[in-house]
This record gives structure tokens, sequence and C-alpha cells, in this order.
């Protein structure tokens, strides 16, 4: 299949007509769609969805109801009309197909999906297809079932990460899409019927051999195990049933979660700023009580200050007195020398006596002596009484707490600015998340986690009654065929069909195990080779697949590599496309939606490079973040034979222009 055209009217961001031409050339197959975050482009890759199918698909791969797919600015002007044609080729043939939705005659504003009717019309080759034959007609080109081969996103991409987790509950979902692809599911309906063939004909001997006394006891026991079947095969039915409901209200969960991202993170914002306020406060308070602690003491530093002068004052005085003792005793020393001279008037230089006139000098210096000891002359018990007092107020110690007072004061104020702060930071956050129900979104969050739970029993539980399931059906085999070998029972033609049918299951059951496994083969050989090219590590020996169609890298020791990175199971993801689409029974276009947002520039120049090579046509829904103009176009710029630019409009409204 390859794409010609595509017009759309009125389709989510896309008011009015908007046009696309697909390129056509055999080399220049790669159109390049340039678009913002929330500009349209998975809308474009959903009107292709919705224009070959009827269904459009949000997050979880849900559909999305047909009010959301109407242009909001078209219908808030009553126009609820919405259009997509497409125009493409398949073997040699021409097809056009219209699929619209307009609402119904008496109703005001549609509601719902019921108050829409949808029309759909095709022509091939010029000649117009009927009824039910369109949707056959489509099938036969691109069947829905394989439609996320051609049609995804990086979300997608990132899904099959979960293959490599065996008998992970999204691994079934994605490979059972991948083999209805790759056409496993025509032998697996073949083997279904002839189990249903078989259990009815197990149904019918059971019958025969009540009649056969040789087989009566078998009869019996047959009729027992088809009730645990049936009682088995409606458990199974009801788990299932508990189990999609149980993923749907996770899925819806998920998809508020998502929606309410910024309101959390807000709602995270405002209970750490409530944290620190409170270990503040929790400070403040510590703070307070050892404040009113050291106010017990603080009158010592303010007597110790008054004490101090005086303790000065007393000491400069005790020096004043012991010094004047000191120089009164210098004075008396002199004046017993002098004496001695007057005593003994002989030089003891010269031996000579000492003349009359110095001995008249002499008597004068100890008169002023005298006079000036007498000046100098200390009480003593005033300088005992002066170091008693020194002693007494010296007792008077200051710890500082004033200090440490004025040191908690300060460290209070600038903690008191700090709740301000947070206060006024928690005022402008609830403003923000003003009508929100943050602690809603919490307990949905809570209810997250219990349905996990929930899910995961039942996933056991489906586990085990699928075992005892496999296990009767072993017991109802052996027990068919011992009522075969019964005298009765040979030759009765539900002998004889239960035989057939058995063999008819087991032969298909053996075919789809070989089928599997020369799938598996041969999409590995594929990938393998798809990521020997986009890989920038060639030391790498290979892929290797396992049961779920999940890929491993294999290094070049041949052990499987434990870590990968983000960008490394992009690759991964890539190549197993590329195995699939090469291996599938129906080839057509890809149209990636995202598809290089984990790869770094070397990555992202190999996948450029590769992408052309995957399909007849590529069409890549891309930001500039993904793809600079200025610098990865150069990779593949002879492969490129369109380019789009997606405009916006205004918020609800987006257009697609075609660049130069």
């Amino acid at each position: 299949m390859k794409l010609q055209e595509l017009i759309i009217y009125n389709f989510m961001p896309y008011k009015g007509e908007q046009k696309i031409n697909f390129p056509q050339h055999e080399t220049q197959n790669v159109m390049l769609l340039f678009g913002d975050n929330m500009r349209g482009k998975t809308s474009f890759l959903n009107s292709i969805r919705w224009g070959f199918y009827g269904l459009a698909l949000g997050r979880h791969l849900r559909k999305i109801p047909r009010t959301n797919l109407i242009n909001s600015i078209a219908a808030s002007e009553d126009n609820w009309s919405m259009s997509i044609m497409l125009k493409f080729t398949h073997e040699n043939r021409h097809y056009e197909l219209r699929r619209q939705i307009e609402k119904k005659s008496h109703v005001s504003v549609p509601k719902n999906d019921g108050d829409f009717d949808e029309t759909i019309g095709l022509k091939i080759d010029n000649e117009v297809i009927t009824g039910d034959l369109i949707v056959n007609e489509i099938n036969q080109v691109t069947p829905e079932e394989i439609s996320r081969f051609f049609l995804f996103d990086g979300e997608l991409l990132q899904e099959y990460e979960n293959l490599l987790v065996e008998q992970s509950e999204q691994g079934e979902k994605i490979k059972k899409h991948i083999e209805q692809a790759l056409g496993v599911p025509a032998l697996v309906n073949g083997r279904d019927e002839f189990t249903s063939l078989l259990k009815d004909a197990r149904r019918t001997q059971t019958r025969d051999a009540k009649n056969s006394s040789d087989a009566k006891m078998y009869a019996e026991q047959q009729r027992i195990n088809e009730s645990k079947q049936t009682t088995f095969e409606k458990d199974i039915k009801d788990l299932e049933i508990q189990q999609r409901e149980v993923q749907q209200d996770i899925d819806n969960i998920e998809d508020l979660l998502k929606n309410t991202e910024a309101v959390q993170k807000k709602k995270h914002e405002v209970d750490v700023l409530k944290g620190k306020r409170e270990t503040i406060e929790m400070q403040l308070d510590y703070d307070a009580d050892q404040q009113r602690k050291l106010f017990q003491n603080t009158w010592k530093d303010v007597l110790f200050k008054g004490v101090q002068p005086l303790v000065i004052n007393l000491k400069s005085k005790r020096d004043s007195l012991l010094n004047a003792t000191k120089a009164k005793a210098v004075l008396d020393s002199k004046i017993s020398e002098l004496h001695k001279s007057l005593e003994i008037p002989i030089c003891p230089t010269c031996t000579q006596n000492i003349p009359q006139k110095e001995m008249d000098c002499i008597s004068k210096r100890i008169t002023e002596l005298k006079a000036e000891a007498e000046l100098s002359h200390v009480n003593f018990d005033d300088v005992t009484e002066i170091n008693s007092q020194i002693d007494n107020l010296s007792k008077i110690q200051s710890s500082n707490e004033g200090s440490r007072v004025c040191e908690l004061v300060s460290k209070q104020r600038k903690m008191q600015v700090s709740i301000i702060r947070i206060e006024t930071e928690l005022d402008d956050i609830e403003e923000e998340i003003q009508g929100f129900d943050t602690d809603q979104i919490m307990r949905q969050r809570e209810k997250k986690d219990r349905l996990g739970n929930q899910l995961f029993k039942l996933e056991n539980d489906i586990k085990d009654r699928n075992m005892s399931l496999k296990k009767l059906g072993e017991t109802q085999a052996h027990i068919s065929t011992l009522i075969s070998k019964s005298s009765g029972s040979q030759g009765q033609s539900s002998t004889i069909r239960v035989n057939l049918y058995q063999d008819l299951e087991a032969l298909f059951r053996t075919g789809i195990n070989e089928l599997r496994d020369a799938l598996r083969e041969q999409v590995a050989d594929y990938a393998s080779n798809a990521f020997s090219e986009l890989t920038t590590e060639k030391t790498y020996a290979g892929l290797e697949i396992n049961k779920n169609y999940g890929l491993s890298i294999i290094d070049q020791t041949g052990q499987v590599l434990k870590e990968r990175s983000a960008g490394a199971e992009q690759i991964v993801a890539l190549s197993l496309i590329d195995g699939l689409n090469k291996t599938a029974r129906k080839m057509g276009p890809i149209i990636m939606d995202t598809p290089l947002g984990r790869l770094d520039p070397k990555h992202r120049s190999n996948v450029l490079k590769y992408l052309p090579k995957m399909a007849d046509q590529v069409i890549l829904l891309v930001h500039e973040g993904e793809i600079d103009p200025s610098r990865d176009l150069s990779n593949f710029s002879d492969r490129i034979g369109a380019r789009y630019q997606i405009e916006r409009i205004s918020a609800t409204e987006s257009q697609i222009v075609r660049s130069n």
C-alpha cells in the first residue's frame, strides 16, 4: 500500500480543510511533518487511523470519543461535521476512502458517540464499493490488527520494553498484536475450531459410553470433568472481565494523574515547604526555651559589668599602696645608711675623717628623707581591707549568657524571615492549585496501588485456572482414549470423531509452535540486520529473541547485555519494528510520531539514514528537538520527498503548511 493524499476536515486541531500529498518517488520516499508538542502531530496520526478504521486512540490505546474528535472551534460555531479522505494505491489499484460523521438531525449538542451518524464510502478504480464489502476491502489492504506496526508513536516504542518481561500482561498483549500481524491467528483460529469440535465430540462420546458397561465408569468421570471444565472456563471469563475492569480503572487513574502532574508537583512542593516551616518552628520553640534558661543567669552579666570598674579601681588603689610601701622601704634603707655615716664619720674608701660640712649635709639629707618617708607611710590594715573587697567582688563571674541571648535573638530573626518567605511561597502555590482536590489526587495514587495489587492477584488467579484447565484437558484426553479402547466404544462414530479432532488439534498446535518459531527466527534475523546499522556500538554480536518477541542485545562474548540505556531501548524497538514489517504478511507505509526522542546525535544520524529503507513510504512526525533542520537533514536529504510544518493558529487550532 502507498498513500497518495490525505484531506482532513475539522479533525481535532485542524479546523476546515487541510490537504497533504505524500511522496511517491521510489527513493525520495520520506515525508517530514514538523510540529511543536501539543500542536497536532499525534492528531495527524489519528486522522489516518480514523480514516481507515473509524478509530482514534489516546493514552493506553483507548478510544477517543467522537465529541473530542471534532474541532472545538468548529463545534462552537455549530459545525458538527468532520471527515477524512484518503487516496492510496495497492497492487496497481487506486483507492479513494472517505469517512464522515455528522450530528443527528434531532440532536442539538452531541454528548456521546450515539449522537452522530457515520458514513463511509470507497471507490476502487472509480468503481463504488458498497455495504460490508468496504470493511472487507480495507482489511484486504491493511487489516486493523496490524495497524499498530505502521501507525505508532514514541509511547508505543517504549511499550516494546515489556516484551522482555516473560508473562507480563502488557507483553502478552503486544505479543498477540505481533502474531496477528505475522499471520499466526489463522492457525490459532483453526486450532480453536477443532478444540470446539473436539469438545462436542467428547460430549457425544460420553453419552454413548453410558450405554457400555465397560466404559460407563469412564463416562461418569468425563461428565464430572466436563462440569469442571465449564466451571473453569466460566471462572476464567469472569476473572478476565474483572481484570479488564481493574485495568480500565488503573488507566483512568493514570490519565487523571497524568493530567494533574503539575498539581501533584506543586502539592509535593507544599508538603516540602510545610515540612521546612515545621522544622524552623520547632527550632524556634527550642531556642525560646534555651533563652528562658539563659535569662535565669543574665543578671550576673549585668552585675559583672557594674562590678568590674570597682575591682579595677580597688586593684589600682592596692597597687598604689603597695608601691608606697616599697618606696618607704627604700627611703628607710637610705636613712639607715646615712645614720651610719654620722655615727662613724670616716670615709670607707679613703679612711679619712669626713669634714663637718659634709656631715651637716648628711644630717640635712636624713631630715628630708624622713619627711618623704613619713609621707609614704601605709596602713597595712587598709591593704588587707582592699584585698578582702577584691576577693569578694571577684566572686561575681559572667558565663557570657547575655552574648548567647543576643546570638539567639539574631538567629530567631533570621528564622522568622525564613518563615515569612515560606508562607509567601505557600500562599502563591496554594493559589495556583486552588480548585484542585489535592487530597483526592493522593487518594487516587493510593487507590492505584491497591488496584495494582488486585490486578496482580487476578493475573495469578487466571494463570492458576488456565493451568488447572490444561491439566483437566490432559485428563479428558486420557479418558477419551480409554473410552475409545473399550469394547463397546470401538468403531463408534463419536469415538472416530474424537480421535480425528484430537489428531487435528494436535497437528494445528504443533503447526502453531513451528510457525511461531520460524517467524521469531525470521524477525530476529531482520531485526539483527537493522540493529547492526542503527547502533553506534559495532562490537555487539546482534540480537536474541524470546518467546514474547522481546529482543536482547548480545555482546561480543555472546552474553546478554544486562543493562540498556533509554536510547538503546529505542534502537532495539526500531529494529523490532523493521523486523516485523519485513516479516509481516502485509506491507505498507510507516508513520512514526516522535521516534527519536531518546537518541543521542550519533544514533539519531544512524536512524535517519536507515529509516528510508524500512518501507516504501516513511512519514516522520517530529519536533525540531528531534531533527534539527540545519544539522540533521543532511543525513538523508536526498531521501526527503515532502516536508510540512504544523503552524499554530491558536491554542485549539493548527494548520498544516507545505515547506520548501
